[in-house]
């Protein structure tokens, strides 16, 4: 299978890295679905058990119909990552099910972007430190990443470029634009 999947901090441009990696290699993408589960009040670790197990059944579900490949706007890397720094420890079935996940390419995003607040967002001076987390366990599971960094069309084209290397060539190319008509 051909997954690809952006990692890091909060507000580092995963978002906007998967829709446009998506886009240009024309397959499905799947946002983080903590942004539909949570509405800025607190939370527990039942939620993020929810949060967890909903985002592995779409993950599931994506991939099973799309053989070309999908990229995630977030994984179970990442839910590791906030359970350890929110409430210690992972659960056992969290570990289990971080470790069954299928194959797949990590990009690792630097938070050099500018912080923009919002009511899901809780880390803003801690965005650093997070990103060694995401480092250490990615290099610690010996999983396949990249630190993505830079801005705009220098972040982007370094990202598709190990892009292609997951899903081949793109499909589009962002200086292809139509043919005028000819009169």
């Amino acid at each position: 299978m051909k997954v690809l999947c952006a990692v890091g901090a909060e507000c580092s441009g995963k978002t906007t890295l998967c829709r446009r990696l998506a886009e240009r290699f024309d397959v499905p993408w799947l946002p983080e679905y903590a942004r539909e589960h949570l509405d800025g009040s607190s939370y527990g670790e039942t939620d993020l058990a929810d949060i967890a197990r909903e985002q592995m059944r779409q993950e599931a579900a994506l991939l099973a119909t799309n053989p070309r490949g999908a990229v995630l706007d977030t994984d179970l890397a990442v839910i590791w990552v906030w359970w350890r720094v929110k409430f210690g420890a992972p659960p056992a079935w969290l570990a289990q099910a971080f470790s069954g996940q299928p194959p797949r390419f990590y990009l690792l995003c630097q938070p050099d972007l500018p912080w923009r607040a919002d009511p899901l967002r809780e880390s803003s001076g801690e965005r650093w430190q997070l990103h060694e987390r995401y480092r250490r366990l990615l290099r610690a599971r010996r999983l396949p990443f990249v630190e993505i960094g830079g801005r705009g069309a220098v972040r982007t084209e370094t990202a598709a470029a190990y892009a292609a290397g997951v899903f081949g060539p793109a499909t589009q190319t962002p200086w292809q634009t139509p043919s005028p008509p000819r009169a």
